[in-house]
């Protein structure tokens, strides 16, 4: 494949119309939207392909518009006038200011304090939208026809995916139309960019049965597809989908917040003598974040050009003006200077490591910055398509982000035998994915077909007793359903009793992504049959119909799931949970007496995704609704001892000592610090209220740190001595008691307390299950890949 057979084919076509034709694409991204526009202009016999310049502040023309509003008096203000409102007065932001809600879109939350028609992310991006299409002055692109289309993250789960389609009909007066909105994955578009356009450069990533990888590194998301060149066998494009990443929340707005949370006001504070902890997480998020992004970006991208300019220097830096900063700090105003912000080379290589992680941890992060690393999609990627690093020809290099020139040298040693290409400079780049998007939309209209078509992403199946039933694969196009019914049947045989059937959906063979109950009323026969359809669309969401065969009165079984393909995991599950919680807060139906263990729920949330600042900040609310509460003081001890202020913890604990295991927390936190005798006093404390096998342990460990040997192994031997009722012990108890074993080194009792912790972790996992599942009887279809 080449340019000129792509360009070929769309010229023929249109040439064959005699008419002038024109597609509109957008990008609609976290930090940045752009709008191209594809026209063919039959006088010249020519096709073109921009992005639309819209006007700015300073009266210049730039393609891409910050994707930002604000609410101004009577007002409404877009791009870069709504951005430059971050930070200031009057405008907080999901009430009158309104940035990156492009995380937000599809997601059950909503801007409470914000007026009517702002509510939702969807509501914020119709205004948007609106702005955009009002603004845009070309003919061709006013003129242009149905279908528009819409560029979205490669994993967007399903709800996200309507609500961006909701959003650009009611913004663009589509919503009538059939069909009027289509929406292009966002690498897929980028693809389809450097078909057109590609330089001299890039031709060799398009030859036959290359494999192409487009990482797309923006403002707001990370995502990377793997395609194949396959011009003989492939689609109308010539290329094949090997695999992509799940959605990432990762951007150039986390290097910004890094910047802003671990340079920026670590400096004011240090400054302006003021503690880490003597600002609260709230204020450290609401009033100093937004102050201090757009000094964060600046630094960043004045950095990155010296440094693609001038190489790397040890010493370079760069700084930008001094500021002061108006805020509310305790419930006092207070006036604070940050003279010179300054970032310096060796500080920003230091923060980018855990971005460029090329071995990254599943989650990683606090509750200020995302910081996982680009090589987390490009991992999931590459074992979705079945391949090594050595295995990819090219990766082409997309998103404002991969400018940075250490992300550039982390990918070329990574891969170190691809070529890489990047497509063009700030405001190509900038540009290239709504690009792709137009030629997307003008093949729709020109060819009736989409030059570049969905295909599933991973193989789903249907978990069965005996292990999985495929139901789509890898790589087969989408919409696609299944072809004749798979037969089920029950587990087993059940007169009186209704059978909870689990229905569970897995990706890549494995991992749960969707599960639901069916129950089947009494009575169950193993000789039952269940019919098993299946449909997934084009945005990879599935959905499941089970029916009984021989009894053609019960209501069938249909349960839909939102993009099996999506990744989910413990974490994501209590992020959404706090966020839901949060927004039962904000609407008024959480009852004022129950305010106090909502919040304690909040808050034990932030402790289980390490966000301790962010947990402090929900057990001081929880302490107003609740009053003096010993696990509410020593849960703030905790989260106090976590981020390093141990005077503040030793006051939280004091406040809980009613409570013996806050006792316990002020032994352990001195123990940790050396203080033994301290520690011996607080434990000896404890232990007069509760004889627990977890306190003689530590006993033991404080004994030994003084010297007192044979006292510390009494303590060992007393904590494991006697017959444990090992049911009533929890993991906590257990983990102190292997403790001791180790340091007995009583091989015996501690491979058996191991046992026990293992049997317990199973047993929480059975006890979460309900349902059976079913057995499978005979295959719904043919796996081709099976036959060749």
């Amino acid at each position: 494949m080449n340019r000129s057979d792509f360009e070929q084919r769309l010229l023929d076509r249109l040439r064959a119309s005699g008419r002038p034709v024109a597609g509109l694409g957008i990008d609609l991204g976290t930090t940045k939207t752009c709008v191209a526009v594809a026209a063919y202009d039959p006088r010249s016999r020519c096709l073109r392909c921009e992005c639309l310049p819209f006007e700015q502040p300073d009266g210049s023309m730039r393609a891409a518009v910050p994707s930002a509003v604000a609410i101004e008096g009577a007002r409404t203000l877009f791009g870069a006038d709504a951005l430059a409102k971050r930070g200031q007065r009057g405008f907080p932001a999901e009430s009158k200011l309104f940035y990156e809600t492009k995380n937000d879109i599809g997601l059950r939350y909503t801007y409470a304090r914000a007026p009517d028609g702002f509510q939702t992310a969807t509501e914020v991006a119709t205004h948007f939208l609106s702005y955009l299409r009002d603004a845009i002055t070309d003919p061709a692109a006013t003129s242009a026809e149905s279908p528009l289309v819409v560029t979205v993250p490669a994993s967007f789960h399903g709800s996200q995916r309507l609500a961006t389609v909701q959003a650009a009909e009611a913004g663009f007066g589509l919503a009538k139309k059939k069909q009027a909105v289509r929406l292009l994955d966002e690498p897929y578009a980028a693809f389809l960019d450097l078909t057109l356009r590609a330089p001299a450069s890039a031709t060799p990533l398009l030859l036959e049965d290359s494999k192409l990888m487009v990482f797309d590194f923006g403002g707001g998301t990370c995502d990377v597809a793997i395609f194949r060149v396959d011009t003989m066998r492939g689609g109308p494009l010539g290329a094949r989908l090997l695999g992509t990443s799940r959605y990432h929340r990762l951007g150039g707005g986390d290097l910004d917040r890094a910047i802003v949370h671990d340079v920026l006001i670590p400096a004011l504070l240090a400054e302006n003598k003021l503690e880490r902890w003597d600002v609260s997480w709230h204020e450290k998020r609401k009033q100093l974040e937004p102050v201090l992004l757009g000094v964060a970006e600046r630094l960043k991208v004045r950095l990155s050009q010296q440094l693609a300019s001038e190489g790397p220097d040890p010493a370079m830096r760069v700084s930008a003006a001094t500021l002061t900063l108006e805020v509310e700090i305790g419930g006092v105003a207070r006036r604070l200077t940050l003279t010179q912000p300054t970032l310096t080379l060796a500080v920003f290589n230091l923060l980018l490591k855990p971005f460029l992680d090329p071995q990254p941890p599943p989650e990683a992060g606090d509750e200020y910055v995302q910081r996982s690393s680009i090589f987390s999609p490009i991992v999931q990627a590459l074992f979705r398509a079945g391949l090594e690093p050595d295995d990819v020809d090219g990766v082409l290099l997309c998103g404002s982000s991969s400018l940075l020139p250490q992300v550039q040298q982390a990918l070329a040693q990574h891969f170190p035998t691809s070529r890489q290409v990047l497509l063009g400079e700030a405001e190509d780049l900038e540009g290239a994915v709504a690009r792709g998007a137009a030629l997307q939309a003008l093949a729709l209209q020109v060819l009736g077909e989409p030059l570049i078509a969905p295909v599933c992403s991973s193989e789903v199946s249907l978990r069965v007793v005996t292990g999985a039933l495929p139901l789509t694969r890898a790589g087969h196009a989408v919409p696609a359903q299944s072809s004749t019914p798979a037969l089920l049947r029950p587990p087993r045989t059940s007169r009186d009793a209704p059978v909870d059937i689990a229905v569970e959906v897995v990706s890549e063979g494995e991992r749960l992504v969707g599960r639901a109950l069916w129950q089947l009323p009494a009575p169950v026969s193993t000789d039952d049959r269940l019919a098993l359809t299946w449909r997934m669309d084009e945005n990879q969401c599935i959905e499941l119909s089970l029916e009984r065969v021989d009894d053609t009165d019960a209501s069938p079984f249909v349960k839909r799931f939102d993009a099996p393909i999506t990744h989910r995991d413990m974490n994501q599950v209590v992020r959404c949970r706090m966020l839901e919680r949060c927004e039962a807060i904000r609407l008024g139906n959480v009852p004022r007496a129950d305010l106090g263990t909502a919040f304690h729920q909040i808050a034990s949330d932030c402790g289980t995704l390490g966000d301790y600042e962010k947990g402090l900040h929900f057990v001081s609310l929880a302490l107003q609704e609740k009053g003096d509460d010993v696990f509410l003081y020593n849960l703030r001890g905790m989260y106090r001892e976590k981020i390093g202020n141990r005077d503040g913890a030793v006051e939280s604990y004091q406040q809980a000592s009613d409570w013996p295991g806050a006792r316990f927390n002020l032994a352990l936190l001195h123990y940790r610090a050396g203080q033994y005798d301290a520690a011996l006093a607080a434990v000896d404390s404890a232990l007069e209220d509760e004889a627990s096998r977890a306190y003689r342990t530590l006993r033991g460990d404080i004994l030994a740190k003084l010297g007192r040997t044979e006292q510390a192994r009494a303590e060992w031997q007393d904590a494991i001595a006697g017959q444990p009722d090992w049911g009533r012990l929890g993991d906590f108890e257990l983990g102190w008691l292997e403790r001791a074993s180790q340091a007995l080194d009583q091989a015996t009792v501690r491979d058996r307390i191991r046992s026990e912790r293992r049997r317990l972790s199973q047993q929480s996992v059975l006890t979460s299950r309900q349902g059976e599942l079913p057995a499978f009887v005979s295959q719904a279809h043919a796996d081709p890949a099976g036959m060749v």
